[in-house]
């Protein structure tokens, strides 16, 4: 720096040197300073070297607090005036030093010239103090106060931080959100004020409601509104109706409206038609549109519109041609519904055609085919037990004519082979004179025992004794012509049918029957090849006869869990 200045400093930092280093210690030091601020000081930091005992912590003089002001200028602390000053001394009531300002802990904080922290205003801010009327620092009122912390608006009971109205609840204590709002695709009737059709419209909330809640609903459209724009969720309560006022005269161009469903910041939106008040309905789709059915079997349909009618409405149906099946003459979408069901029942004969429906001159149709329940041309062998539950001789074997003719079966042969004999069948049995089965009937052989045994309540039309005694869990029977021979060939054409049972059955039509029915159960043959357990014993096989035959013992037959013999008294099926 310029000597000149140095010059001025110099007087200055010996006094400073007296009063710091030199004054009122009672020690004695060396003398300290040498009058001269030196490059690289801020002041006269007392060293005449850097090694005496001097103190060498000069720093620049800091301004008091808050004030950008020196001590030594302003009061002193500790004293009436402030040495060299002749202001007052901080800590008497009056300025604090270096401030011009009240000292902390007094009316006002020190160096701001506001209020002390913990008094009515805030330190530093000019603002009401944390916990009083006002927020720190906010301007606003404090958080459990009238107001919400930092959001201008009302605390619990209202929407914090929202300046809206809470919807029933304190949204920042217990959070409710939206869920769903639909069905979408629902209508309303011009004039009337309720609920959508045919599902009413419902906004749900994930969590049951604590408190009550209103949802705000919006529309796009004039045609459709919700009163009050707002849908009441009760507390305890998911879920609310959404109550409509349908008016097409409100917006001529559109007949559709979309409602948008909002809570916090969850919207859901759905779709609502809006129908003239005697708006006529017109036929939609007849489902399924195409069918495939085994004679007497059951297939469900449904007929639809194209919009909901305001009243009951019948719609006629007819099958063409009618030897296809059964199906009722009409059917009735009621009121404010889209849709209603009915059956359809195949015919004991093959055929195509159609099922129509017909709704003022309007008609759509859905195609039907039947097959016949069975293509067989001969007599089989439908139903058989090797035991049940009077033993092991508790057997019968069941035939079954699928024909349209009636059989004469006098003479013809029951044979029995064991499941792996090689040497030809073991045993033979000829059925009586005068064994004749009817078209689409039964006739029941039966042994000895099943004849003795008292569960067995339908009775033989041929008793074959002890002749044939079948394996219990595998083995083979057959049936064929009066010429037919123990020794001939599963090939031969005087054998009409072979059945082969059991996991080791070595000679069966195609596949054996690898498993074995229940003691009370049997072996059945199918009515057609898509029948099951169920539809041969409660569904819709379970009269339409046993005359499916594929040259597949495992593919043509089904374990009945109970047996159920039929003799030619039984009823002819299908």
């Amino acid at each position: 720096m310029p000597w000149s200045f140095r010059q001025m400093l110099a007087p200055l930092s010996a006094l400073l040197l007296f009063m710091s280093a030199c004054g009122d210690d009672p020690e004695v030091r060396p003398v300290c300073g040498n009058g001269i601020v030196e490059a690289g000081e801020t002041c006269d930091d007392g060293n005449r070297n850097n090694n005496d005992s001097c103190d060498n912590s000069c720093r620049r003089p800091t301004p008091d607090a808050g004030t950008g002001e020196d001590a030594g200028t302003e009061d002193d602390a500790g004293t009436t005036e402030d040495a060299g000053t002749g202001e007052d001394d901080a800590g008497t009531g009056e300025e604090d030093a270096g401030t011009g300002e009240d000292d902390a802990g007094t009316t006002e904080d020190a160096g701001t010239g506001e209020d002390d922290a913990g008094t009515t205003e805030d330190a530093g801010t000019g603002e009401d103090d944390a916990g009083t009327t006002e927020d720190g620092g906010s301007g606003e009122q404090d958080a459990g106060s009238d107001e919400d912390g930092g959001s201008g608006e009302p605390d619990s009971g209202t929407d914090a931080g929202t300046g809206e109205d809470d919807a029933g609840t304190d949204a920042g204590t217990v959070q409710v959100s939206l869920d769903s709002f639909g069905p979408t695709g629902t209508f309303a009737r011009t004039g009337t004020t309720g609920a959508t059709f045919p599902e009413a419209l419902t906004v749900r909330l994930r969590e049951d409601a604590p408190a009550e809640v209103w949802v705000e609903v919006t529309s796009s459209s004039a045609v459709l509104n919700v009163q009050g724009g707002l849908v009441r969720i009760a507390p305890g309560e998911r879920s609310a109706t959404v109550q409509v006022t349908a008016n097409l005269a409100a917006d001529p161009e559109t007949d559709k409206a979309t409602l948008t469903a909002t809570l916090g910041n969850d919207t859901r939106a759905a779709t609502v038609r809006v129908l003239a008040a005697n708006q006529a309905a017109e036929l939609a789709t007849l489902s399924p549109e195409v069918i495939s059915v085994s004679a007497g079997q059951t297939q469900g349909y449904t007929v639809e519109l194209d919009v909901p009618p305001a009243q009951d409405t019948v719609i006629q149906l007819a099958l063409e041609p009618a030897s296809l099946g059964t199906v009722p003459a009409t059917v009735t979408v009621t009121a404010n519904s889209l849709s209603a069901k009915f059956d359809f029942t195949a015919g004991s004969t093959g055929g195509e055609g159609q099922l129509v429906a017909a709704l003022n001159g309007q008609s759509i149709a859905a195609a039907v085919q039947v097959t016949a329940g069975s293509s067989t041309g001969h007599v089989v062998i439908s139903e058989f037990a090797p035991a049940g539950p009077g033993g092991a001789g508790d057997e019968f074997i069941e035939l079954y004519n699928p024909t349209s003719s009636a059989v004469d079966i006098s003479g013809w042969k029951l044979q029995y082979k064991s499941a792996t004999s090689t040497t030809g069948y073991n045993s033979s049995y000829t059925l009586p004179a005068g064994s004749v089965i009817a078209p689409r009937s039964y006739f029941l052989a039966v042994s000895s025992a099943y004849a003795s045994s008292s569960g067995n309540t339908v009775t033989g039309n041929a008793n074959w004794g002890g002749t044939i005694a079948m394996g219990g869990s595998a083995g083979h029977v057959r049936l064929g012509y009066p010429e037919m021979a123990l020794t001939d060939a599963i090939t031969s054409p005087l054998v009409v049918d072979t059945v082969g049972y059991g996991s080791n059955a070595n000679q069966p039509e195609g596949t054996r029957i690898a498993t074995v029915p229940p003691v009370a159960g049997s072996y059945e043959r199918k009515a057609s090849a898509i029948s099951t357990v169920e539809s041969m014993t409660t569904g819709a096989d379970a009269l339409l006869g046993n005359g499916h035959d594929s040259n597949d013992n495992s593919a043509d037959f089904i374990l009945r869990p109970t047996r159920q013999p039929q003799n030619a008294s039984s009823a002819a099926e299908p």
